[in-house]
């Protein structure tokens, strides 16, 4: 019954309208649109905070990428190590390593030295967690863990891991926040 009441009161405007008007209506009037749709569009595409809003890849590769895509995309591993704790293997390259397990990339970890060396891009941007400036790209960290710090875009879990003695970065990974 309450629905219906607001209902009603939302529509009585349209009810006591005055008669329509004799008069048409110029085709200026509506071919001018309204400055608020702009002003929201304009707000939305200046934003100051724009963050990394997903996790897609990290040095080039994308997580769940098939091994057949990371062998294409990165060429022959280094050296391919049987990963106990993740149980899958580890392909190991120059600039990163990725754990594959049942064909697909669960993780990608890069060390700083490989980010020295190589650079690094998360999701297509360059970072560099050494210049401490993450902040400006990932916004504050979902959790912070005695050995570093965790941001979560959906499934996705970004851990920079840091030295307990020193504080400086000691590596990252891209992995999936769920599964692990």
């Amino acid at each position: 019954m309450n629905i219906l009441i607001l209902l009603l009161s939302l529509l009585s405007p349209y009810f006591n309208a005055p008669p329509t008007q004799s008069e048409p209506i110029p085709v200026v009037s509506f071919a001018l649109q309204p400055s608020i749709a702009l002003a929201f569009q304009h707000d939305l595409s200046s934003s100051s905070n724009a963050y990394i809003n997903s996790f897609d890849s990290l040095a080039g590769v994308p997580l769940y990428a098939t091994k057949e895509e990371l062998i294409q995309t990165k060429g022959k591993p280094l050296n391919i190590v049987n990963e106990l704790w993740e149980d899958c293997l580890e392909y190991q390259y120059a600039d990163m390593s990725a754990g594959v397990s049942n064909g697909v990339v669960i993780y990608v970890h890069v060390t700083p030295l490989q980010a020295q060396q190589y650079g690094m891009q998360l999701s297509g941007v360059e970072i560099d967690p050494g210049k401490g400036k993450l902040s400006e790209l990932l916004g504050s960290p979902d959790f912070i863990a005695e050995d570093g710090d965790v941001y979560m875009r959906g499934s996705t879990a970004l851990k920079i891991y840091r030295n307990l003695d020193t504080g400086e970065w000691d590596g990252i990974d891209l992995f999936d926040g769920i599964s692990s």
